[in-house]
């Protein structure tokens, strides 16, 4: 299996759906060798044997590929879009040049796991995946898997050389993550070469499914749908909070990007005050939307009712869970979106919109389209409004994320292995 980050060392979303699809493969006694281009040194797990390629291909072994490389800090998130990452690095670059040239002499245990040019990365780490099968790695393998764009060139080249079947697992695409603004040519062009090369692409929704069809060109037959399951959240409930007092919470937890909805989310808020009066609403994240919410939000004068998190830690995420009454993805597009599973999961109503992947698989959440602020607003006012209402979706929600495990995705993609080992 290829992936480029494994938790605890992961930037987002796609490790997660990693971790836990290795940990449910596992528990089926599927052996797994989990290849990365790098890792710190001290990371390790009992459910995989964790390969870094840089550590088992030296530079000298590289050299007739007429490749030469320097590998520095990355600041690439999951589902960045390739434009975002660049600018981020210009940025802080520019800012904080001595800080950005000191973190490049540091050890590997403190490295990020994305290079300045990804491109490049990627290149990279499918030479060190061809230099270690030509010394005879890998050759008993029955099936490569392959986690996202940027691993897709090293399962190529890994399934030309060892002749075994390639799986693509489609998270999410260049289309999905631009939302119809554009897309960048070169990442487009690496991931269709992936899916063209793949046996099987595995879509993690339907959305992603027609997006694989519409605009890669890649057989409906040649696809699999399989939904991810949630992540196990605490079992520690945290009910009141001198942050909430008397007041209802609603809140909104994700990446601040225009894919994500956040200034949707501000309008809906604006709406729900004009008739719950008593509510506070949280936006946790960061990205490249966050000074657009706090302009609109001091626009619509609630800038008292609006709290800005900024960045959060996995305990925070639980904190917020606990203490919202209602939990929000206003989503324009969301290949997935595991965070209402979450907050169903600790007892937490949610709305999220029709163009999430998630959405395809619940039935105990409120569901609007994101355009449809007023209908969204209309939600989570009578979720915050009527207790009964509010009472069963937290009980029929809560069964239903916990229902909602990966022993069936898990399951899914041991079938498909044992299909295509024939």
């Amino acid at each position: 299996m290829f992936g480029w980050e494994f938790p605890p060392y992961f930037a987002g979303g796609v490790g997660m759906v990693c971790y836990e699809l290795v940990k449910h493969l596992a528990a089926k006694n599927v052996g797994i060798d989990y290849v990365m281009p790098y890792m710190p040194d001290d990371l390790s797990s009992n459910l995989a044997n964790l390969i870094d390629v840089s550590r088992l291909v030296s530079e000298t072994e590289l050299k007739k590929y007429n490749l030469t490389f320097s590998r520095v800090p990355s600041l690439m998130a999951a589902y960045q879009t390739l434009e975002e990452y660049e600018q981020t690095l210009r940025t802080l670059t520019e800012q904080q040049p001595e800080t950005i040239t000191s973190r490049r002499r540091e050890n590997d245990s403190t490295k990020k796991m994305y290079g300045e040019n990804l491109l490049e990365e990627i290149d990279l780490f499918a030479k060190r995946v061809a230099a270690m099968i030509e010394k005879g790695a890998f050759r008993d393998c029955d099936v490569i898997h392959a986690h996202d764009w940027t691993t897709g060139r090293a399962a190529a080249v890994a399934k030309r050389m060892l002749g075994k079947p390639m799986i693509i697992h489609c998270h999410i695409t260049e289309i999905n993550k631009n939302a119809g603004a554009g897309v960048t040519p070169e990442v487009y062009a690496v991931e269709r070469e992936n899916f063209m090369a793949a046996d099987k692409v595995v879509a993690i929704s339907g959305l992603i499914k027609q997006t694989l069809i519409d605009h890669y060109g890649v057989p409906e037959e040649k696809i699999e749908l399989v939904h991810n399951g949630g992540v196990e959240m605490g079992p520690v409930k945290v009910t009141s909070h001198e942050f909430k007092g008397d007041q209802k919470i609603v809140s909104y937890m994700g990446r601040i990007t225009g894919m994500k909805g956040p200034l949707n989310f501000i309008d809906v808020a604006n709406l729900v005050l004009k008739h719950v009066p008593n509510t506070k609403f949280i936006i946790a994240g960061s990205g490249d939307q966050l000074q657009a919410c706090i302009d609109k939000v001091n626009a619509c004068g609630i800038s008292e009712k609006v709290y800005f998190h900024g960045f959060y830690t996995r305990d925070e995420a639980e904190l917020f869970y606990d203490l919202s009454d209602v939990f929000v993805l206003p989503s324009l597009l969301e290949p997935f979106g595991v965070t209402p599973l979450e907050a169903m999961s600790k007892d937490t109503p949610t709305v999220v919109t029709k163009q999430s992947g998630v959405s395809e698989v619940i039935d105990h959440a409120f569901k609007a389209d994101f355009w449809d602020i007023n209908k969204m607003a209309s939600q989570i006012i009578s979720l915050l409004s009527y207790p009964v209402l509010h009472e069963t979706m937290k009980v029929n929600g809560f069964k239903e994320a916990k229902a909602t495990t990966w022993e069936k995705p898990a399951g899914l993609c041991l079938d498909l292995y044992n299909r295509l080992r024939g």
